[in-house]
């Protein structure tokens, strides 16, 4: 046990004095959060800018405008009045969707056809697509419900009788788990949790391999300090420190950027200990392979953006091919992200979480196995590349 304090005192004193050691474990992991959450602090898409094409110039198509225009969804660009202004403000940008009422809108409707409104949207980007469309929908539907309702109480219906005939077919609705569609929730944690990950990676696959350029590194193999103290002792603090970021991230989250956190706080804490104990293992392996410290980065550098896209958060594992599902089930980031949304947005219990626990236990018993084998393996020590001239 000394001698594993012994090794990771000294450890938190590089850290104290490796200026960009110490930014990347204790600053970095604050401000990517606070940068992630300020981008996608609004949550909801509001307030989308919208050009309206009024070609009937009616009553009724002035009601089709109020409408739009009193809901929060939509922001109403009052310089696009012609399709050719609509088409270049859609291409610049100026506005990101479009309500084309057509010549005959009022004629339609009085000769009792159906009116079509058209509805041009951004696809573009798929976050303005989807929600212009769910919002411009909302919008029409309620829009023709009231003319309905006007209609009828015009032929002298009573309005008991108006919404049996309103209602004679209905859907509700039930959202569960994000009923405000809040995309904090979606994606911010999946990225703290990369964050965390990528930040706490780098962080412990610098350490074996500073001792390596440094030429100190014989000095622990030749030793008689077991590989237990050495693995624990070099990788102890900067556990510790992925543990504390990842509590410090949760609160900062939802104390700030009102992200949705439930469930267990047992579970919680395990998922992070487990975590924390993976990426902890698994950069000390990765720095007594790698020959040295840039070698080590240009690892995690190709390895870090495979790994967030096969993880299944951004996109559902169900649509991606099988080989992609096989290599992600392989990965403890799979398994922490979706563990952690099942937990914090579904609420799932022990029973549920079961699977997702065993496998982060399995992993963390293999890595820190790997590791232990690996603390006191002889390496070779690579000469340095000489530098060569530009003209040589």
């Amino acid at each position: 046990m000394g001698a594993i304090l012994q090794i990771a005192f000294y450890e938190i004193v590089h850290i104290t004095k490796d200026k960009i050691l110490f930014l990347l474990l204790f600053i970095a992991p604050v401000t990517y959060t606070t940068l992630f959450g300020l981008v996608y602090s609004a949550g909801i898409i509001k307030e989308v800018p919208l050009g309206i094409v009024d070609l009937d110039q009616s009553k009724l198509s002035q009601e089709v405008i109020t409408a739009f225009s009193n809901t929060q969804s939509f922001k109403k660009v009052d310089q696009i009045v012609t399709l050719a202004q609509l088409e270049e403000g859609m291409k610049t940008g100026v506005v990101r969707a479009g309500i084309i009422i057509p010549e005959d809108f009022s004629q339609q409707i009085a000769e009792h056809r159906q009116a079509e409104i058209k509805v041009v949207y951004d696809a573009s980007n798929l976050i303005w697509g989807y929600n212009i469309r769910k919002n411009a929908l909302e919008v029409i539907n309620q829009y023709s419900a009231q003319y309905t309702a006007g209609y009828l109480a015009g032929l002298g219906l009573t309005q008991p009788e108006i919404l049996k005939v309103l209602n004679a077919v209905s859907c509700t609705s039930e959202i569960w788990f994000n009923p405000t569609y809040n995309y904090n929730n979606f994606l911010l944690m999946g990225l703290v949790m990369m964050i965390i990950h990528q930040l706490g990676l780098l962080s412990i696959s610098l350490t074996v391999t500073r001792e390596k350029e440094r030429r100190s590194w014989l000095q622990y193999l030749s030793s008689p300090v077991s590989r237990s103290a050495i693995f624990w002792g070099k990788s102890l603090p900067y556990m510790i420190i992925n543990f504390f970021n990842y509590a410090l991230l949760l609160w900062l989250t939802v104390e700030f950027f009102t992200v949705k956190i439930e469930g267990s706080i047992v579970i919680l804490i395990i998922l992070g200990l487990l975590y924390s104990l993976i990426i902890t293992a698994a950069g000390f392996c990765i720095s007594v392979l790698a020959p040295n410290s840039l070698q080590a980065t240009r690892y995690l550098m190709l390895l870090s953006v495979p790994f967030f896209m096969v993880a299944g958060y951004t996109w559902p594992d169900t649509h991606m091919p099988t080989f992609l599902n096989d290599l992600a089930d392989l990965l403890p980031s799979t398994w922490m992200t979706n563990g952690f949304r099942q937990l914090t947005l579904k609420n799932l219990g022990w029973m549920e979480l079961k699977p997702t626990l065993l496998t982060l236990m399995v992993m963390a018993a293999a890595a820190v196995s790997l590791a232990w084998r690996l603390a006191k393996q002889p390496y070779t020590k690579t000469p340095p590349v000489p530098e060569r001239s530009f003209y040589s």
